[in-house]
């Protein structure tokens, strides 16, 4: 599988404003929808049995304690909470609005697995060769190693390094320093945190590196950061207006359930009642979202549905990801290859 980008310089044009290129990714969404589900469809089934297997582990450790259902698509037991007599079904406690200045955690979950299976697929359709779901496994399976490899790298730049620091500041310095230590420890989380946004779009082509050039972890990284030199804003505007848009989505989506589950679920209907008031729906684009607290852990049926409509929008959003990336890998190689031979 060397290279399988070559003679695709015809069949892959990307366009320049963003309007059309929604509509390319849409385009090839629907022409390949078939091909993407069954690709994607044993990691829907590995990440629907995984979250509710958490749900049931989270159970059984805190089967009497409160737990928070929020409109970004989580459940959550709630820590250190104490009862005497749990109630026989949960009640519903309260029910906390805001507005986040940020996305919630959109993710794709496990089903980030199939990036790269997907990605494949797409070229080899715009080459005219015509693949299987199973065939796309064989031929992208062992690329796993590289991919989780460059993910863990890009784990410890973003998650890893700042928790040691963090570690060895409050312990060496929290003696001397104390009162000021809080604010030194928030100035390195907002730096560190800038530099991770940085790294994360340069190096967010490593994919495309690994499965269709046929490189290892690190010249992936490498040949990401090339790609995506001078285009780095470009590419900034474009992954937060795709973000925004699969934020809204989500929170709608995850609303929607929440109204429909109420009519059979009553502890959830102060839920409801909040999601009718006009002003929380209009702040659900501008990443507004509500969580409610009961007394007791929801029914395995209400946790079932909020899973699988969990990880309905995780395999909604893979292609996109997969789509857009792969247009962007392949647009920046033709330039790159056009300036080298001029």
């Amino acid at each position: 599988m060397q290279n399988v980008l070559e003679n695709t310089e015809n069949a892959i044009e990307i366009p320049e404003q963003h309007p059309r290129l929604v509509s390319r990714i849409f385009r090839d969404y629907r022409k390949n929808f078939g091909l993407f589900w069954q690709v994607m469809l044993p990691l829907i089934i590995v990440n629907l049995l995984f979250y509710i297997g958490l749900f049931l582990f989270a159970k059984s450790m805190s089967p009497e304690g409160q737990w928070t259902i929020s409109t970004e698509g989580s459940v959550a037991a709630v820590k250190n909470t104490v009862q005497t007599s749990p109630p026989q079904s949960a009640q519903s406690i309260g029910v906390k609005w805001g507005i986040t200045l940020g996305p919630s955690s959109v993710h794709v979950g496990l089903l980030w697995l199939a990036m790269c299976p997907l990605a494949f697929a797409m070229v080899q359709r715009h080459n005219g060769i015509n693949l299987t779901f199973k065939t796309v496994w064989q031929q992208t399976l062992r690329k796993t190693v590289p991919i989780l490899g460059a993910a863990f790298l890009i784990g410890i730049l973003a998650s890893g390094v700042p928790l040691i620091i963090g570690f060895v500041i409050s312990e060496t310095l929290a003696l001397v320093y104390g009162p000021v230590l809080s604010s030194v420890l928030m100035g390195i989380t907002v730096v560190w945190f800038v530099f991770t946004i940085y790294f994360v779009i340069k190096w967010s082509l490593y994919n495309q590196g690994i499965i269709l050039d046929d490189l290892s972890a690190i010249a992936a990284l490498r040949r990401s950061s090339e790609l995506v030199r001078g285009v780095w804003w470009a590419l900034l505007r474009l992954y937060l207006l795709l973000v925004w848009a699969s934020t809204v989505l989500t929170s709608i989506l995850f609303s929607l359930t929440i109204v429909l589950l109420s009519f059979g679920v009553p502890e959830l209907v102060p839920m409801r009642e909040v999601l009718q008031q006009p002003m929380n729906l209009l702040s659900l684009f501008l990443f507004g979202h509500g969580e409610i607290t009961l007394t007791t852990a929801p029914s395995f049926w209400t946790i079932g549905a909020i899973v699988s409509v969990h990880t309905l929008m995780q395999a909604i959003l893979t292609p996109i990801w997969a789509i857009l990336t792969t247009y962007l890998y392949v647009q920046r190689t033709g330039e790159n290859e056009q300036q080298a031979s001029a």
